[in-house]
């Protein structure tokens, strides 16, 4: 017996490389970066390295919109996302069969400073009300579920969606994926001696720390078969860990990224998927990480590509914006370079693509890791492998 075929209905990135996906795809496809120095004293003293979308463009936007509530900017950027990619739609956002998922980890966090928060509720800050507001903004009366864990947040609020489409809890659920750069974020990774004071190189000889971005990305998923196309990307498994190493640091085994891989794969031909597109952040012990945990799963000699070059890290929204991007290249046939990538030094040798790439099988792994030891990994498809 088939299962639900899980798939996009739609989706939609905004970053500063454009408010489409299409945009985004060619823009990475062309070699474009967004990453770029700024000097933002209300951030820091000094200039760094980031991914920021631009405030003109989102207000211009925002101004589209017949509305007279008061949003925060991160709330806008979600909202704007959503609404992109429900465009043409013909589904009732609203309807108590269609659910919103909040992928987020850091939110309204901008708000504790009294300088930038200078008439919202203190409650605003709570991640829950922000995903209770977005989805109120589109009429929905059901629960929203905020993810909120660490790096995966994106990825895991995808395998969360699909499991409960699966057990046909809703015929629809709305995955926006959101974060902003933030005096705070900018000082947390700092202090973890995490930032690179250049553009990031994701596994790369040179890789020396990463570059934060900020973006929202969006995908629609459905498990109604009637709308099936032929270009429908379908979620086939999903799988969630944790190596149970250390707050911040990953096994050095890459044992919860294996073990999260090896349960995704599971029942799936390896020989179907044309890349995986890993999590990236050009960090020592991350790439290193990875790189152990794809040989072991005898991955290595696939095309391993990150997106964290041309977007810096995205914290709740990349995995959502990779995997739509994921998604494009395998609609599209052609993966994007690893941008910022020249020679390899990581302990295991990965096939990192130095130029597009021209792919002929039909999926791809997608996965991530975080704080706290927690992996994830999802398995995407243009053939629903299902039955």
């Amino acid at each position: 017996m088939m299962m639900k075929p899980i798939h996009f209905l739609s989706d939609n990135i905004i970053s500063p490389l454009g408010f489409t996906t299409e945009d985004n795809y060619n823009s990475i496809l062309s070699g474009r970066s967004s990453i770029i120095e700024h000097l933002k004293p209300s951030f820091q003293a000094t200039p760094f390295f980031a991914s920021l979308i631009d405030d003109i463009q989102i207000d211009n936007m925002w101004r589209t919109i017949d509305v007279s509530a008061d949003y925060t900017r991160f709330e806008k950027i979600a909202i704007l996302s959503i609404l992109n990619a429900s465009k043409n739609l013909n589904i009732d956002l609203s309807s108590p069969d269609t659910l919103f998922i909040l992928s987020t980890t850091k939110g309204n966090i901008a708000l504790i400073d009294p300088t930038v928060n200078h008439h919202f509720s203190l409650d605003r800050v709570f991640l829950w009300k922000s995903a209770k507001l977005i989805a109120e903004f589109f009429g929905n009366k059901n629960c929203p579920i905020t993810i909120s864990s660490a790096c995966i947040s994106g990825v895991s609020a995808l395998i969360t969606a699909k499991r409960l489409l699966t057990e046909g809890k809703y015929k629809n659920i709305v995955v926006c994926g959101v974060d902003e750069v933030s005096r705070f974020i900018l000082a947390g990774f700092g202090s973890l001696k995490a930032l690179s004071a250049l553009p990031c190189r994701p596994y790369d000889k040179e890789h020396c720390g990463l570059n934060l971005g900020e973006g929202a990305a969006t995908v629609i998923l459905s498990n109604d078969a009637a709308s099936v196309s032929k270009n429908s990307i379908f979620i086939l498994n999903g799988a969630i860990s944790n190596d149970a190493n250390h707050i911040s640091g990953p096994s050095r085994t890459g044992e919860g990224l294996f073990q999260a891989i090896l349960s995704t794969l599971e029942g799936f031909p390896k020989e179907s998927v044309a890349f995986v597109n890993a999590h990236g952040t050009a960090t020592v012990f991350n790439d290193d990480m990875e790189s152990i945990a794809i040989n072991r799963s005898g991955l290595c000699k696939l095309p391993v590509v990150s997106f964290k070059g041309y977007y810096g890290h995205t914290m709740g929204a990349a995995g959502v914006i990779e995997s739509v991007l994921s998604a494009r290249a395998l609609q599209m046939q052609m993966l994007p370079a690893s941008y910022g990538f020249m020679q390899s030094d990581t302990p295991e040798t990965l096939n990192v693509p130095l130029t597009n790439l021209k792919l002929s099988q039909h999926s791809c792994i997608k996965t991530a890791s975080g704080f706290g030891g927690c992996n994830a990994a999802v398995l995407l498809s243009t053939i629903n492998m299902n039955y």
